[in-house]
């Protein structure tokens, strides 16, 4: 074998030793996507599980539950601990709305937090309420994500989660 013949079986070599270096790159990069997806997943379960854990606490689910029916007549300390109790959860929809964004959150992962806020907070007086009040303190697209969904979304009162409980356990069948 001549020179110029090792130099093209080296050429060869070479060239099929990048193709695997990238094709395991690929893979590589295919995992830690999986990854990163998978944790920013276990995060947000944490998150929400934590704060409606802290929700149920009796002192809290009353400032929640006079905040949330926009009750004018709320008890300063009430309003003080709905104001952040709204406020750690808009940051939290917003950490959402960029997760989803930049791909890092699933489509329909985030599909199922979006019909959660529109029917479970935003939908109700007193989450319009603090919205209208701090909507400024957000990114302009947020801003824009949010309106729109409350544009969409009718005004509810937090009793009919209620009556629509009582309504779906007295049925017979639970099973639609």
């Amino acid at each position: 074998m001549t020179l110029t013949q090792l130099a093209n079986v080296g050429e060869l070599v070479g060239g099929i030793a990048v193709v695997a270096s990238l094709i395991y790159l690929a893979l590589q990069i295919r995992q830690n996507t999986k990854s990163v997806r998978s944790a920013t997943l276990h995060h947000n379960t944490d998150l929400w599980t934590s704060i409606f854990f802290r929700l149920a606490e009796p002192e809290l689910a009353r400032a929640y539950v006079a905040g949330m029916s926009g009750q004018p007549d709320i008890k300063p300390f009430h309003f003080t601990q709905f104001f952040f109790i709204c406020r750690a959860m808009f940051l939290a929809f917003e950490n959402q709305y960029y997760q989803k964004r930049q791909g890092v959150l699933d489509v329909d992962t985030y599909a199922g937090y979006e019909r959660s806020i529109a029917t479970q907070f935003v939908a109700f007086r007193g989450f319009r309420s603090w919205w209208r009040q701090n909507r400024s303190v957000f990114s302009p697209a947020f801003v824009e994500h949010i309106d729109s969904l409350i544009a969409k979304i009718p005004e509810a009162d937090p009793a009919m989660l209620l009556s629509e409980w009582q309504k779906i356990c007295q049925e017979r069948s639970l099973i639609d």
